[in-house]
């Protein structure tokens, strides 16, 4: 017989996570806020180790508490801040908290109106910023400790914010504390990939609980039962328990009688509950929150003593625990059992007894649709859900906005006359839904919404909507793919100039932007001078905002410095004064890829981190946050900061970006990768971007990269006619690459016609070949119109591959690099200046410009080009021990080893000479040492020799 508590009335094993907890809670205390997640498997005790972390902290501090919920996780925008504001303002009191609020209108109030009436709009970080401010205030007068339970449920608008805290929790005493189960949500989650984010902050601190030992499992049995514990019953319950606590009580409460899983353990001590307490119990289950007295009385049907009683039995078995808002299931766990237990009927029942509760309450919203939908009341869901996605759009919550949005739409069949239940038509409701689809950076939802619209649409009756949703719609598939053209030009086709000049000006901003993709800079010129012509006769700066944004991009591609600047500046002003989020952070975009492009890097990163920044701010890191990390990368990696930028790029690739903008984070890890030589990792990146470009025709920026990494890696392999054969695959649609993409194919099809020239000299038709691909590349580096230090260094790269034995030409291509701090190119130029040095014998010449090389590349670490620098001392006999015996047991020289391995690829004596910079005589000397070493009598078996001893590698 149990005599003691179900519940441990203390809390063992956990010293050291307690001391973790209060030591950070020490430090937010003297000035340097932080964050600490609490993770650990269902009934590890989160909870109980934050209660008792936070329990009797000095200095008095301001605990406060809210939690995620499982049911209308997807929905209800900010669930758990809600109830942290609540929290305040009953610990604190309204009016010290209004005082603290913005006078002249909280958007807060949007969450507790007694704070006062919301603005009628505001922007979508206003709300971020005032629940940071006013935790920040708070902090004046005494520590604050914010608790979040269960983040894995977390809503996305809860995600957001509380991952904005934790990043902006630069002053004040406040402690940000997260608890999160392991193992949830599933992989590719939003919520995992945030807590992974966070995770890999240096503010952020990770609190892991593990299962007790064997000891503290007696411990914890002696406090529950208390008396002192039984060693061999111990022993059982620790093995059986895996040392989880909550699995310890339940096992303990059951006597050990039931077996199989934790369901049937937990649902063990319910069997003999009374009737009313069992009716309490489940409708608190199936509510999924705490209930006050009022609402627990008419989901569970029963008068008010009954449930006073019942809550007192439950209670006293630990099932239920009395919080601010109400009664509550102790655990998850327990909540999950019951309501799996529920027959379907029943189930059903309940969830119309919630929704009937919460009618015409101001806490429905979300709650109330959820619980229509699970009652099968698909006739009262449909406006409840409606009416909660205008709420959530009030405070900008567009994921929860548009999963209702798709509640509306999937129940819509169900339901008669849905269109005069909820106000709009089935076409107005997905308009709704690509356009805020749009907002939350899910680009794919929106193409499929906009499409439906669109079929149900007749531009003939209705030119001008269905103008406004083809440019909606190209806006989304030039996001999701690069492609979109297509729609946008229809759409400026419906609107004639004077019949709608707003709408009309927009479309043709949202087509210049992608021209400017497409690389066609023509139609982009002509399409923003035409919306800013609009813009302008209007006096309408939102409307300026877009246009100017491409305008001062095609300034950047004519090499007009300052103009570019000034227009950039001036269309950033002009989208955050009109709350233009989506131009406001493609001006950091397309600034730093100018930036980047005419070799200034570090300004280049600076300004692509604040864009990063700005997008977070504004609820859009996974999405334009994603393409910022991309363009702040690009820099880095020619800065050869590549730890950083591999960094940048897989924070951004944890978010699961829309796929274009994955591509384009995809293509600079790869790029990295190739050059450090990680092979494997490599070649999974290119065949994911080749999967991805053969079915994305219209990402011609992804697809220009990809083309160029191909090149290189088969110039890494030695394929030197499958890098010829790439080259000349892309040389026509060049023309329409990025011109620093068009500028790099020049040079590394320049560097394919050395090597292929090289490696058969006395060929006439790859030397006739070689020479007409130079002059085609030639002519497209001279067509390029954009001259700027990256094109410059490419050019005199290209002239110096062009001009072989000209070291002054190499050495100005290596200046060219040097400039603009690219210290990768500039270590690949020198070691092809060595060449040249070395074929003309100017060895103090070649060793100089090698040690430079050698220098950078270990720095870099670049494998493969450390390699080849080595091999080609090592060719060049430049290092002191060049002609010492190799250690191969055959008393081969190193010299001669290089003979050898030149001649196992079948090559002829004077080839081999002029590969290894020596004359023809003295390769005959080598190879007849050599075969008398190897006490053999041909070339061939020489080889075979040289394999046999594994001597080719060496």
């Amino acid at each position: 017989m149990v005599t003691g508590s179900v519940v441990s009335p203390v809390l063992v094993g956990r010293d050291g996570e307690i001391a973790a907890l209060r030591a950070a809670y020490e430090r937010a205390r003297t000035g340097r806020p932080g964050t600490v997640l609490v993770s650990g498997e269902p009934g590890i005790g989160k909870s109980r180790l934050v209660a008792a972390g936070v329990r009797e902290l000095p200095g008095d501090p301001l605990v406060l508490s809210g939690g995620c919920l499982e049911l209308g996780s997807e929905g209800a925008p900010y669930v758990p801040f809600v109830a942290v504001l609540r929290d305040l303002v009953r610990r604190f009191g309204r009016a010290p908290v209004a005082a603290l609020l913005p006078p002249g209108g909280t958007a807060l109030g949007d969450w507790l109106p007694d704070l006062g009436p919301a603005p009628a709009r505001y922007g979508p970080t206003r709300l971020l910023e005032e629940m940071l401010t006013l935790l920040c205030r708070v902090a004046e007068s005494r520590p604050v400790v914010v608790v979040v339970e269960d983040l894995h449920w977390a809503d996305a608008s809860s995600r957001e914010l509380f991952a904005y805290l934790a990043r902006n929790l630069a002053d004040g005493a406040v402690l940000l504390v997260g608890t999160v189960r392991t193992g949830e949500p599933a992989a590719g989650h939003p919520n995992r990939r945030m807590l992974a984010e966070l995770g890999r902050g240096g503010a952020v601190e990770r609190i892991v609980l593990g299962p007790l030992e064997q000891g503290d499992v007696a411990a914890l049995l002696a406090a529950v039962d208390g008396q002192a514990p039984d060693p061999a019953r111990s022993a059982r319950i620790h093995r059986r328990s895996g040392g989880n606590p909550l699995f310890v009580e339940a096992l303990s409460n059951a006597g050990e009688a039931p077996s199989g899983d934790l369901r049937s353990l937990l649902l063990a001590r319910i069997t003999d509950l009374p009737g009313p307490a069992r009716e309490v119990l489940e409708a608190l289950a199936v509510a999924g929150a705490e209930l006050p007295d009022d609402l627990a009385r008419e989901v569970a049907g029963e008068s008010g003593d009954r449930v006073r009683a019942a809550i007192d039995e439950l209670s006293g078995r630990d099932l239920v625990v009395a919080r601010d808002d109400g009664y509550a299931i102790r655990h998850d766990l327990i909540r999950e059992a019951v309501y799996e237990a529920l027959p379907p009927d029943r189930r059903r029942h309940m969830h119309a007894r919630c929704a009937e509760a919460l009618a015409g309450r101001a806490r429905g919203g979300t709650a109330l649709a959820e619980h229509w939908t699970a009652a099968g009341e698909f006739a009262r869901a449909l406006p409840a859900a409606w009416h909660a996605a205008g709420l959530a759009a009030r405070q900008n919550a567009y994921d929860e906005q548009l999963h209702l949005l798709e509640l509306v739409l999937e129940q819509w069949e169900k339901v008669p006359d849905a269109s005069g239940l909820v106000g709009a038509s089935r076409t107005a409701v997905l308009e709704h839904a690509a356009g805020v689809a749009f907002a939350a950076g899910r680009s794919a939802a929106g193409v499929a919404y906009g499409t439906a619209a669109l079929d149900e649409l007749d531009p003939a009756a209705e030119p001008e909507r269905v103008a406004r949703l083809l440019g909606l719609r190209g806006r989304l598939r030039s996001r999701l793919d690069g492609t979109g053209r297509d729609d946008l030009r229809r759409a400026v086709a419906l609107v004639p100039a004077g019949s709608a000049d707003p709408l009309r000006s927009g479309l043709l901003s949202a087509s210049a932007f992608t021209d400017i993709m497409a690389g066609d800079a023509g139609d982009a010129r002509r399409h923003a001078a035409d919306a800013l012509d609009i813009a302008e006769r209007l006096g309408a700066d939102a409307l300026r905002a877009p246009a100017l944004l491409v305008l001062a991009t095609l300034h950047g591609q004519d090499g007009h410095q300052e103009e570019t600047r000034r227009t950039f500046a001036e269309a950033r002003r002009t989208a955050e004064a009109a709350e233009d989020a989506h131009t406001f952070l493609t001006t950091f975009q397309w600034e730093a890829s100018h930036l980047t492009d005419a070799g200034r890097y570090e300004e280049a990163a600076a300004l692509a981190r604040r864009g990063q920044q700005a997008a977070e701010r504004l609820g859009q890191g996974r999405s334009r946050g994603s393409m910022l990390a991309a363009v702040r990368a690009v820099p880095l990696c020619s800065l050869g900061r590549w730890d950083e930028a591999l960094e940048v790029t897989g924070d951004a690739l944890a978010l699961a970006p829309p796929p274009l903008y994955t591509a384009f984070l995809r293509l600079i890890t790869a790029e990295v990768s190739h050059r450090r030589g990680e092979t494997g990792r490599f070649e999974t990146l290119l065949r994911q971007l080749t999967e991805f470009v053969q079915h994305t025709p219209g990402a011609v920026e992804a697809t220009s990269s990809l083309a160029l990494l191909r090149i290189v890696h088969a110039l890494g392999r030695d394929d030197l006619e499958a890098a010829d054969r790439i080259v000349g695959e892309h040389l026509a649609a060049a023309e329409a690459w990025p011109p620093h993409d068009t500028a790099r194919l020049a040079v590394l099809g320049a560097r394919a016609q050395r090597l292929r020239r090289t490696a058969a000299p006395r060929n006439r038709r790859i030397a006739d070949q070689a020479a007409d691909r130079l002059g085609e590349l030639a002519r497209m580096l001279d067509a390029l119109p954009a001259v700027t230090p990256v094109i410059d260094a490419q050019r005199r790269t290209f002239h110096a591959l062009t001009s072989p034995g000209e070291l002054p030409a190499w050495d100005g291509a290596a200046d060219a690099w040097r400039a603009v701090s690219d210290p990768y190119e500039t270590a690949v130029v020198l070691a092809e200046g060595a060449v040249a040095a070395l074929a003309s014998n100017n060895r103090p010449g070649a060793r100089a410009r090698l040690r430079e090389a050698r220098a950078l590349a270990t720095t870099l670490g670049a494998a493969p080009l450390l390699a080849r620098i080595d091999d080609l001392a090592s060719r060049g006999r430049l290092g002191d021990v060049a002609d010492a015996p190799a250690g191969n047991g055959l008393g081969l020289t190193r010299r001669e080893l290089d003979v050898l391995r030149v001649l196992a690829r079948g090559r002829s004596n004077p080839q081999i000479a002029a590969e290894l910079f020596i004359s023809p005589n003295t390769v005959a000397t080598h190879v007849a040492r050599i075969l008398t070493k190897l006490g053999v009598a041909t070339r061939t078996e020489a080889a075979a020799r040289a394999r046999e001893y594994d001597l080719l590698d060496r």
